[in-house]
């Protein structure tokens, strides 16, 4: 009987404590070398670590939403805890006579304050264009989906380290470099995995950032008219 007693207390949960906490957060983000090799490859050859992970092994780097959703959220605590301005994404022009009802600054308040999902889903329209664009390369849209989650992660990333160095040195100008940076490095990855060495792969890669934000745009425009016409009924 002692002896099964014995058993159970060998079996027992260790207590939860800081330590338990930072192990249980290295697993989930992988950052014993997933993280850190997923950020390494992104920035040398992001193409080849995004066609490995799709067709070849998956083992290596962070899963694409988690890498994601954790730069987000890096850049969200650096921006608001060092309380740098700055608009991911803003709605400031009229739009007809809807204005009152679109309400702009709740809207964009929202999306500044929700990078993660303002991401995934500016990276959804944009990866609809890339597989209009890209579309004799035969990636789906769920494929196309995961480079946009490392690309959109990574450029946050970029984004949030020039702004650690704007705070270092008291030069603000430099945390508005770093969000042109980021912006920048998004379709230089998009293009370069679907062929580095084509020149015209980078053009349309930028187009197709173009247009998933524009689309982006007309959808809560879209939204807004909606709105409109249910209240004038």
């Amino acid at each position: 009987m002692k002896e099964v007693d014995n058993m159970g207390e060998n079996h027992k949960p260790k207590r939860i404590n800081l330590s338990y906490i930072i192990h249980e957060l290295k697993h989930l983000l992988h950052l014993e070398s997933g993280f850190l090799f997923t950020v390494k490859q992104l920035f040398i050859r992001p193409g080849k670590l995004v066609r490995t992970f799709i067709s070849e092994d998956r083992s290596k780097a962070t899963k694409p939403i988690i890498f994601l959703i954790f730069s987000a959220t890096l850049f969200t605590i650096i921006f608001h805890y060092f309380h740098i301005k700055y608009e991911f994404f803003s709605l400031n022009q009229e739009i007809g006579g809807i204005d009152e009802f679109l309400e702009k600054k709740t809207i964009s308040d929202w999306i500044n304050n929700h990078i993660g999902y303002t991401s995934l889903f500016i990276g959804f329209f944009i990866a609809l264009w890339v597989r209009l664009f890209f579309r004799k390369h035969r990636y789906n849209i769920y494929e196309i989906t995961v480079l946009l989650c490392y690309s959109i992660g990574q450029g946050l990333l970029i984004t949030s380290l020039f702004a650690l160095f704007a705070v270092a040195s008291k030069i603000n100008a430099i945390a508005s470099i770093g969000i042109f940076a980021g912006y920048l490095y998004i379709f230089w990855s998009i293009g370069q995995f679907f062929g580095e060495k084509k020149t015209a792969n980078y053009a349309k890669s930028l187009m197709c950032c173009v247009l998933g934000a524009v689309s982006f745009r007309l959808v809560l425009i879209l939204l807004a008219y909606t709105f409109y016409y249910i209240k004038m009924k």
